[in-house]
């Protein structure tokens, strides 16, 4: 079973990288070799998800930018890219992390209650309040800590969606915890080359891009039934992007929707009749919405392809895993193709390797202009 190679690459080793996505060191070296041979000086990543792509790019000196719907994408990818003066970082942690007892806790939402408990729920408020008072530049940084940490300490478990732990809270301190991986993310940021600009937009790439685009690199969302919302929930909760439950329903509504929760009754869906065929083949009590909202992700998905057939100066990459929903496989990889071809464009497929889950594959989906600009 593959694992995200990321996890231990600075800096996503401190602040954190989703769980899967394809885009590898070694995937994103050949485009760079690619783009380089090609002339091409810019790179955009539509769906920017935990920055891996315009973080490795900084550090390669070439300029980059990227979108996402979700703003919690934004604010981390933020943190790993924005150039602070890390010693003064440093010398403030030092400073307040006597103070931290003496804030009044400032907790974002009622619904962070449920996860925490109590004691645990009084230490994040403290630092978060204490995250207040820092310099504006500094808080993508010290709110990508500190959910980090509210993670460990609360009672939910990373899964395809978060449930409940079955077993007791982490032990030791929460404060302590918090200047540590700090710190830790200091000296990784530290090391790093800031060479190239980054452009960060909150959008939904399905119906906004720049109207001219050299290269693409990114991993779209995969429609496997994944809440990229609820997955992210406590780190949105946290840092104030969402504070009940109808901003998490807002969220949901911006977002491509490859899960049932995010499928919208207002929403388009595909009427290709081909799509809509394999759609009738899925079945069990979850039928219903699985046909909805993977009808509604591949609309999605080609009004994107239709918005990058008038920007591509040159090729998007893509990272495609291909989906399961109710007994029926669902080649997202080839459909993606093809329907990037009825948009206008040349499309390639590649087989990557094994996804994380058993019996998945992960795809390459390469697309060009049909002709050269």
């Amino acid at each position: 079973m593959p694992v995200n190679p990321w996890r231990e690459i600075p800096p996503h080793s401190s602040l954190g990288v989703y769980t899967e996505h394809g885009l590898t060191p070694t995937l994103l070296s050949d485009f760079l070799s690619a783009a380089s041979e090609a002339g091409c000086t810019m790179v955009y990543d539509p769906f920017v998800g935990s920055g891996v792509v315009v973080t490795y790019f900084q550090e390669k000196c070439i300029e980059s930018a990227g979108a996402d719907s979700n703003p919690w994408s934004l604010l981390l990818s933020r943190a790993k890219t924005l150039p602070l003066d890390w010693g003064a970082v440093r010398l403030w942690a030092e400073r307040v992390e006597g103070e931290v007892g003496e804030f009044e806790p400032i907790v974002p939402s009622p619904r962070l209650a449920r996860y925490h408990d109590a004691r645990v729920l009084e230490d994040l408020g403290r630092l978060r309040a204490l995250i207040e008072e820092a310099p504006g530049e500094w808080k993508p940084l010290l709110l990508a800590v500190l959910v980090r940490v509210a993670y460990r300490w609360s009672r939910l478990k990373r899964s395809p969606a978060p449930r409940f732990k079955d077993a007791s809270q982490a032990s030791g301190n929460v404060r302590l915890d918090f200047f540590s991986l700090l710190n830790k993310a200091i000296s990784e940021l530290e090391a790093r080359r800031f060479c190239a600009s980054v452009a960060l937009f909150q959008a939904d790439s399905s119906s906004w891009i720049p109207t001219r685009l050299c290269g693409v690199v990114t991993s779209p969302p995969f429609a496997n039934n994944i809440d990229y919302i609820r997955h992210t929930m406590l780190e949105l909760l946290w840092s104030g992007l969402a504070r009940h439950s109808e901003d998490l329903g807002r969220l949901r509504s911006a977002q491509i929707p490859a899960c049932e929760a995010a499928a919208r009754t207002w929403k388009e869906s595909s009427q290709h009749q081909w799509l809509r065929d394999l759609a009738s083949r899925i079945g069990g009590s979850r039928a219903p919405g699985f046909k909805k909202f993977m009808l509604q992700y591949f609309h999605a998905m080609e009004s994107h392809f239709s918005l990058i057939s008038d920007s591509l100066e040159w090729e998007a990459w893509y990272t495609i895993g291909d989906s399961v929903l109710g007994g029926v496989y669902i080649p997202t990889h080839s459909i993606l193709a093809r329907l990037a071809e009825k948009s206008g464009l040349r499309a390639s497929v590649k087989l990557l390797g094994p996804r994380m889950k058993r019996g998945r594959t992960l795809y390459l989906l390469r697309l060009a202009p049909q002709r050269k600009r």
